[in-house]
């Protein structure tokens, strides 16, 4: 027969520096510098320009527009989409919002949809980023 409780456990004599714990998230010591923790407007390929690399198309500085890959769709066929970085509006905390297009089989309509992204901001702000991609998530369809 067992006990109604089981015996106390033992305190383990192994101690550990900071600097031999591992990150658990990467499985690398003290999680060092990665590229996900860096802001992600930081991270945008093209600098911060309008796609097809016009250097007049862009908006605004603190607007950054950029066609990154999509998932594939399940036959394979490669997909795209268009990605805006505003800055929030006023009664939220300072930052950036990611603003994402629908998928795209064709790289040139992603494009397309990141200029009409940017025109909306330039036209009416985080609002009409919103309505814009409404709108395109509408004509995807």
């Amino acid at each position: 027969r067992r006990s109604p409780s089981p015996p106390p456990r033992q305190a383990r004599s192994v101690s550990r520096s900071p600097s031999d714990k591992q990150d658990w998230r990467v499985g690398r010591k003290n999680g060092g510098d990665r590229q996900e923790d860096a802001p992600r407007a930081d991270r945008a390929d093209d600098g911060g320009s309008a796609p097809g690399g016009d250097p007049g198309a862009e908006v605004d500085p603190d607007v950054s527009t950029k066609v990154i890959d999509g998932a594939p769709n399940r036959a394979g066929d490669p997909t795209w989409l268009a990605e805006i970085y505003v800055p929030r509006p006023a009664p939220m905390r300072p930052g950036t919002i990611c603003v994402r297009g629908p998928l795209r089989f064709d790289k040139k309509v992603a494009e397309e949809d990141a200029l009409r992204l940017a025109k909306g901001h330039k036209k009416g702000g985080y609002k009409e980023v919103q309505e814009v991609r409404n709108a395109l998530r509408v004509e995807a369809r």
